[in-house]
């Protein structure tokens, strides 16, 4: 699945840290993500950069936020840093997310896909889970407080059928564990949290988020919109978000859809530009068109930062 992307561009040699700005930077604020007292609405991608280094394109089309999938045993420090400095170098904001762990992608790593994989599991009950726990501990010392640095805790968690998946009170308490242990570290960086039926059920940030809140901050609710579940009229893809946002307990952002186009995608893109809800497409180098062009054009439209 990932032989394709060795062909990538080089990894960007060495070079000083480029500094963290000294503002108070991103952060939220009931369900607004914010900077420096000012509303955001971000744009951008899913990206595998530790195969694809180059953030010259993403750049030009108008983005200012990607989603690094990143492997919890395999992606050294090192790797990470130089993430972050190419993004920052660009005005990205970054969220490094938990895709892997141990995947033979890599050259340290031994663990085939899809077994490699974090998606589908439950968190608090993968064997994996205190390993990854001590991982993400290391990940968030090394970027404490670097607001722009965002910790996507777990990607795609439980099963992908709403009747088998896991309850809200489940991932109530997954979310808090994970939460939990990072915040133990001091760093109070931006922690971005699936729903449950891998990333496409919300249900669980209705009845369970404001419990999740209680107590804690810095957090935002993403929702990977597929055809599973989120292909209706796009009056009600806005009145879920709506709904959410109504809560004032977290931001939404979309952080997976489109699947490069094969997947429907117009309908997501205008609820999130009626809603105002920052979007992210699944996966940069692999899209196709109609939709490269048209997700292009809506990188580039002006936001309204109300």
């Amino acid at each position: 699945m990932l032989g394709f992307l060795l062909m990538g561009c080089s990894k960007p040699k060495g070079g000083e840290t480029i500094p963290f700005p000294s503002t108070n930077g991103y952060y939220t604020e009931s369900s607004k993500l914010m900077k420096n007292g000012s509303f955001q609405e971000l744009r951008g991608t899913d990206k595998m950069s530790l195969w694809d280094w180059n953030y010259d394109v993403i750049s030009s089309w108008g983005m200012d936020i990607t989603r690094e999938c990143i492997d919890m045993k395999c992606t050294s420090d090192e790797d990470l840093q130089a993430l972050v400095r190419l993004a920052r170098t660009k005005g990205f904001v970054i969220i490094l997310t938990a895709f892997w762990y141990d995947s033979d992608a890599f050259p340290n790593g031994s663990t085939p896909y899809p077994d490699c994989q974090l998606l589908g599991t439950t968190p608090t009950l993968d064997p994996r889970y205190p390993v990854i726990m001590k991982r993400w501990k290391q990940i968030a010392r090394l970027f404490a407080n670097q607001s722009d640095v965002w910790f996507g805790i777990w990607n795609e968690p439980y099963d992908w059928n709403k009747a088998n998946t896991a309850s809200s009170e489940q991932w109530l308490y997954d979310a808090s564990a994970i939460t939990d242990s990072i915040r133990q570290t001091s760093a109070n960086n931006i922690l971005v949290v699936c729903g449950n039926a891998m990333g496409q059920g919300h249900e669980p940030f209705l009845e369970k988020g404001a419990q999740l809140l209680s107590g804690r901050k810095n957090i935002v609710f993403d929702i990977h919109a597929y055809s599973t579940y989120w292909k209706i009229p796009v009056s009600e893809i806005e009145s879920r978000l709506n709904e959410l946002n109504n809560l004032n307990v977290a931001p939404v952002i979309i952080g997976e859809f489109a699947d490069n186009g094969t997947q429907p995608y117009q309908d997501i893109i205008t609820a999130c530009r009626e809603t105002h809800t920052s979007l992210l497409a699944w996966l940069w180098g692999q899209y196709q068109d109609p939709f490269s062009s048209v997700f292009e054009q809506y990188c580039g439209e002006k936001r309204n930062l109300n």
